[in-house]
């Protein structure tokens, strides 16, 4: 662990499994690795932590090479040189779902990966899932849900899989993209790199601009929005 480290990102990262208890002693944790910037930070600090005395848990990432990543070579090389114990799982989807560009396949593609990733965590005896959705995820949601299906929600720390005895944690919830854009500089990693043209959706890239604009004037609308979502009060809603 790099000196830098705890005041830059984990103590905030620590702060989320105590806050919303995501981690138990014994926990075997799958992360799902796309090896952007949030899985790879989110795979290496919960490694990070794993070899403290304060936990009791192992952590194991996967990247499903779905056939559209860039760079896979390179980074798997890195984490075998730094202790980080990556799974890669082939399975060559992502072209024929791409093929007709007049629409998003986006949505079919992250169910088919969050089933594949369910179904190795399951047939391996995992029983967490851990995914790299940060602050700014859970605020662009919030404001995405408004925007296009008019409720009022997030995206939580902590969930149960419906259909099965998963648990599915979110540890990067209080951390900011700024900060892990940071962090990722500083350690070094070789990301991989997506090659499908459908990276973002529109309606994520409106949420992310209307923030934004409100944060001009409301520096701290994110972290309220975070405070906001833990403290409904529900006696004073239609």
């Amino acid at each position: 662990m790099k000196p830098f480290e705890n005041g830059l990102y984990l103590k905030r990262l620590r702060q989320a499994i105590d806050q919303f208890k995501l981690i138990d002693d014994g926990d075997r944790i799958l992360v799902g690795v796309s090896g952007g910037k949030d899985s790879t930070l989110l795979f290496h600090g919960l490694t990070q932590l794993s070899k403290l005395r304060d936990y009791d848990f192992t952590v194991t990432g996967l990247t499903v090479n779905h056939g559209m990543l860039g760079n896979l070579d390179e980074y798997v090389g890195y984490c075998k040189s730094n202790g980080l114990d990556l799974m890669v799982h082939h399975e060559d989807y992502a072209k024929n779902l791409s093929h007709d560009n007049t629409h998003s396949p986006c949505y079919t593609c992250s169910r088919l990966r969050k089933g594949i990733v369910k179904r190795i965590a399951i047939d391996k005896g995992y029983n967490k899932i851990a995914y790299g959705h940060t602050k700014d995820d859970v605020v662009e949601t919030f404001l995405m849900n408004i925007i296009k299906h008019g409720k009022i929600a997030g995206i939580p720390a902590i969930s149960k899989d419906p259909l099965s005895d998963l648990l599915l944690v979110r540890p990067l919830v209080l951390i900011d993209e700024k900060t892990i854009i940071k962090a990722v500089d500083l350690l070094g990693f070789p990301l991989m790199k997506d090659l499908c043209q459908f990276a973002k959706g529109r309606i994520r890239q409106d949420a992310e601009t209307l923030i934004g604009q409100i944060e001009l004037t409301h520096p701290e609308f994110s972290d309220k929005v975070i405070q906001a979502l833990q403290n409904v009060d529900t006696n004073r809603l239609i």
